[in-house]
């Protein structure tokens, strides 16, 4: 059986951490497509040392407007969609050419991924579903921030949770410092203000109490962080802070827009 051509879709912006190690776990692709957002280190140095292709995208603050741009260069069958701090497993790899022989109506194949933080790969961080491979045109981005893509055409399936394939994920490698993990909260909890004000959601004081607090359990408790050592503890405590600062955001924004006249 012939694999089918698989291009990786990759949204780039001063992504030189490990774009490196990313691009040599999928040279094999039929392409590697780089929707750069003009970065000004050495990430097109690096895509160019693989041959890459690449197109570029003006600065949005976060990826998924970019997303459906990036995956509308690719001219593969199916489209890889990888985060430049992302790794590909060869058990993966394998998995992903063998699928594109499938002859069911199967599209859309929802990837495990492993998170690393400090070192260290996280249970709680563990994500068994994402949806990141897929015939190409049978899938599709919003622009909304953290949104998951959307099924055209198709069904879709998984990658099973059985000892067999336990090496079939993507390796997330999700803070490069505590610092930068702070400016992305600050960055990210921007945007998700038009979210929240898309979908006609106000602040309330026990959201902004509880919200947090069952973030915190959920990830520490519910997903297995006590068993992650101090940076299981560091990244639950980071991802309750998240949910706070969005809240308070919220919070402040209608206080301003209720006190116009207030000095600020």
């Amino acid at each position: 059986m012939r694999d089918n051509k698989i291009s990786v879709v990759i949204n780039t912006l001063n992504a030189e951490r490990i774009l490196e190690k990313c691009l040599e776990s999928v040279k094999d692709a039929y392409e590697i497509v780089i929707c750069d957002m003009h970065s000004d280190d050495k990430t097109i140095e690096i895509a160019n040392n693989f041959n890459c292709k690449i197109c570029y995208h003006e600065r949005c603050g976060y990826v998924e407007p970019a997303r459906n741009y990036a995956i509308s260069q690719a001219s593969g069958e199916w489209v890889l969609i990888l985060d430049a701090d992302e790794l590909v497993t060869p058990e993966l790899w394998q998995y992903l050419k063998d699928f594109t022989n499938n002859k069911n109506n199967e599209t859309v194949l929802e990837i495990p991924r492993e998170t690393f933080v400090i070192g260290q790969k996280l249970r709680c961080m563990r994500q068994s579903k994402l949806a990141r491979f897929f015939k190409k045109g049978c899938a599709e981005y919003s622009n909304a921030i953290h949104e998951h893509p959307r099924v055209l055409d198709g069904n879709m399936t998984f990658i099973p949770s059985t000892p067999r394939y336990k090496e079939c994920a993507i390796l997330h490698y999700h803070v490069e410092s505590i610092q930068s993990y702070l400016e992305k909260t600050n960055r990210y909890t921007d945007f998700e203000q038009d979210r929240f004000e898309a979908k006609g959601k106000k602040f309330s004081t026990c959201k902004l109490i509880f919200r947090p607090t069952f973030e915190f359990i959920k990830f520490y408790f519910l997903k297995g962080g006590i068993f992650d050592g101090k940076a299981g503890l560091i990244i639950c405590f980071m991802n309750a802070q998240y949910k706070f600062i969005q809240l308070a955001k919220l919070y402040e924004k209608e206080f301003k827009k209720k006190n116009p006249n207030l000095i600020y």
